[in-house]
């Protein structure tokens, strides 16, 4: 028996935490998930997990990317789970890309994603602008009844879909946890699901929100995908295209400019440790 050491990194984008792990063809991730026979999925659970590994919400494997992208990634929920896109972690990517793997100086990067092509600018003092995909299939009023009462929500795919649904008071969502995880594995939004987001108007320009994440299962500090539904509701409602969402863990700034159908997300994303995972070689 032995341990053998995998290089990896977690962050922070406003509370929403990652593992990143450098996929590229120098890396030595590569060679050891060969060696090794590591199947990502269950690599990923054992990670995230909040006793064996170093709770996090997602890991995100970045590789050389294809035609004008510079990076590929392979994204995977806490629970193993794919998704196509999340806008924290983009934010987390550029970062990581601009000080890990790339000698640019612009800290301009773009990825291909499940979710299309998608750009993110380092800005410095801990901020990173991503260019997010454009906002689809947007149904003001999505009705699905839960418990046998009609719960009302608008259907928003910014990335990855979600039900959002607009409250009066801030307070109500941690009694709505139980509403949201019924939701969010609902008959009439099968196979696929959702996230959940609930959100409080607190002036123009400002909203408080939460999202019930797939493949967590729980709220987490902060959705960038969830960030945008919520803020495209609002726009949707009032025609503000500047708003600042206020999430558990950090505001994200989000922009729906005219020249552009793709919101742009504006928000923190820090380096949280670098460790060696010893993963146990048997034989």
């Amino acid at each position: 028996m032995a341990f053998l050491p995998i290089p990896l990194v977690k962050m922070s984008g406003a509370g929403n935490t990652f593992v990143l792990v450098d996929a590229t063809k120098t890396s030595s991730w590569l060679e050891i998930e060969s060696k090794l026979r590591i199947k990502r999925r269950p690599f990923v659970k054992m990670i995230c997990d909040r006793t064996l590994g170093v709770a996090a919400d997602g890991v995100l494997f970045l590789a050389e990317g294809q035609s004008e992208a510079e990076y590929s990634w392979d994204f995977y929920n806490a629970d193993g789970s794919n998704a196509d896109m999340c806008g924290n972690a983009a934010r987390c990517a550029a970062l990581f890309a601009n000080e890990y793997l790339s000698s640019s100086v612009s800290g301009s990067y773009k990825f291909n994603t499940g979710a299309g092509l998608v750009s993110a600018q380092v800005l410095g003092d801990d901020r990173v602008r991503v260019l997010m995909p454009e906002v689809k299939a947007y149904q003001e009023f999505r009705t699905l009844e839960i418990d046998g009462k009609p719960q009302t929500f608008s259907y928003v795919n910014s990335g990855v879909p979600h039900l959002v649904m607009q409250i009066s008071n801030y307070k109500e969502a941690p009694e709505l946890k139980e509403m949201a995880r019924k939701a969010r594995h609902h008959k009439d939004i099968l196979p696929e699901g959702a996230n959940v987001t609930f959100y409080v108007k607190e002036k123009d320009g400002l909203i408080k929100a939460v999202t019930f994440e797939r493949g967590v299962e729980d709220y987490t500090q902060a959705c960038g995908t969830g960030a945008v539904a919520a803020a495209y509701v609002e726009f949707k409602k009032t025609q503000t295209r500047n708003i600042d969402v206020h999430m558990p863990g950090g505001i994200l700034a989000v922009q729906f400019n005219e020249s552009t159908k793709n919101p742009l997300m504006t928000g923190e994303a820090v380096f949280v440790m670098e460790f060696q995972y010893f993963y146990e070689v048997v034989g």
